[in-house]
């Protein structure tokens, strides 16, 4: 059989199509079946066998949720602390990211560098039962601002291991030549070395992003009815007695909309960075 200029068969290359296809299927079909309840009425919602298409579409349930002033400020707090707390570990984290990639080989420094990524795989529930008892004693239990710097603490080892590469990548002679003309060191971060990790940044901005936004244990165990997120909210539409699928549906589908336009609006720069990464790391 004749081979394509690649090197694959047509036979091959219909096979590997196949393959991506099905794989795309099966990974966007929860999207799929949250989005479809979620414009389905309760009939519809529990019939069996389960109505894929052909039924009547309803937008009562996004109604309803934008009626509850509760979603809104949900809403709110949930962007608001993400945001903020991204913000935060970004700034920290490229700091500390930029000084470990510019630090000379020290002893205990591969440890530190593990010990990194460890502390982010640590089971939140580690963390939350002295950070309980500690926020309760000082009074910031509940408060916003506490939530933000949680998140951002939380967070931030992954941050600093992930952007370390896009720092060792940065050839040390641009810094060089800015030091020679006269910058000191934090004009040589501001104005040569940051805009060059630009795209690690913002990379690393979205993943970081995404893992505050669905954030689910700080919120419900250290937050409060004020600093209420959304994943604590949608969880709130499951209880002892009653699973009100419409509204959680909807609530789960316009939860998907801000990072999946984000990814969108920055996929340039996504792609950039973890190409920069891969080759750079």
């Amino acid at each position: 059989m004749a081979r394509r200029a690649g090197g694959r068969s047509p036979l091959g290359s219909i096979g590997l199509y196949a393959v991506l296809t099905v794989t795309s299927a099966v990974m966007l079909f929860p999207i799929f079946w949250t989005v479809s309840t979620s414009i389905k009425d309760r009939v519809d919602t529990f019939r069996l066998p389960p109505v894929i298409v052909g039924f009547t579409p309803t937008w009562k349930n996004y109604s309803q949720l934008f009626e509850d002033p509760t979603f809104i400020r949900v809403m709110a707090n949930t962007i608001i602390v993400t945001a903020g707390s991204t913000i935060v570990a970004l700034l920290i984290g490229s700091l500390a990211a930029y000084a470990l990639a510019r630090a000379p080989r020290f002893r205990g420094r591969r440890p530190l560098e593990v010990s990194l990524i460890l502390l982010r795989a640590m089971p939140g529930v580690v963390l939350v039962v002295p950070l309980y008892d500690v926020l309760a004693g000082v009074g910031l239990l509940g408060k916003m601002p506490m939530l933000i710097v949680l998140y951002a603490m939380v967070n931030l080892p992954f941050a600093i291991w992930i952007m370390t590469p896009y720092f060792q990548g940065i050839p040390m002679e641009l810094e060089e030549a800015a030091v020679i003309d006269g910058a000191s060191g934090a004009q040589v971060f501001r104005t040569v070395v940051f805009p060059l990790a630009l795209p690690g940044v913002v990379a690393t901005g979205l993943f970081v992003g995404l893992l505050a936004w669905n954030e689910f244990l700080l919120p419900v165990v250290l937050g409060s009815e004020a600093t209420k997120t959304l994943p604590v909210f949608i969880s709130g539409f499951v209880s002892a007695r009653t699973l009100d699928w419409g509204p959680l549906a909807a609530a789960s589908s316009l939860a998907i909309v801000p990072i999946a336009l984000l990814t969108v609006v920055m996929q340039g720069r996504l792609v950039r960075g973890l190409s920069q990464g891969a080759v750079k790391g």
